[in-house]
């Protein structure tokens, strides 16, 4: 008779830590510009969360760098499919909005409004969404936009929408360290920044 696993919070959580590969930095680049520190990224195999409570097929990145479980990290995102590679930038998207002083794990450790789907029209703009619509809209943008693959997108209503998509992210896509294109709604203000009288 095989022996039981042990439960999972009894086990070591083996972390295995590297900075960003040089093709991540350079499909992120395309996206970010000089918007992130590439040098501050770290990429970790490992649970974020103590006992290994993180739940598999599930990444964070809430202090800047990207926690993925030890089944679904990568030596290097850029050379993976491209659902996975989408993967990576959604999350790099919250290492970009950390960055630029954007309460992520505070923001995400409430949950609260915070769907992953978005629509799109003319008039919105990056900053009308909430963090993790924004990873999927950065994300699905990536991917009409430098792997031309509708196919792996998320939303693929829009799959044929990429000039929706440049009109959405017009803001963002001539400035993409401006902090007016983090989340905008009061629940969600970054950090040191005032509600306006």
């Amino acid at each position: 008779m095989p022996h039981p696993s042990p439960p999972p919070w009894s086990r070591p959580i083996a972390i295995v830590t590297r900075t960003l590969s040089p093709g991540e930095i350079h499909w992120c680049r395309r996206l970010f510009g000089g918007a992130i520190d590439y040098e501050r990224v770290r990429v970790h195999g490992g649970s974020y969360f103590w006992f290994g409570l993180q739940r598999r097929h599930v990444a964070v990145a809430p202090d800047g760098e990207i926690w993925f479980n030890p089944e679904d990290f990568s030596a290097d995102f850029s050379r993976e499919h491209a659902w996975r590679l989408l993967w990576f930038i959604h999350e790099m998207t919250h290492v970009w909005q950390y960055q630029l002083g954007y309460p992520v794990k505070w923001r995400g450790a409430l949950r609260i409004g915070l769907p992953y789907a978005y629509e799109l029209a003319p008039h919105r703009r990056l900053g009308d969404f909430n963090m993790e619509a924004q990873g999927d809209l950065l994300a699905d943008y990536f991917a009409l936009r430098f792997l031309l693959a509708p196919g792996a997108m998320r939303q693929r209503r829009y799959g044929d929408a990429l000039a929706l998509y440049d009109c959405v992210l017009q803001d963002f896509l001539r400035a993409p360290g401006d902090r007016a294109n983090l989340p905008r709604s009061a629940f969600s203000r970054p950090f040191g920044a005032r509600r306006a009288t």
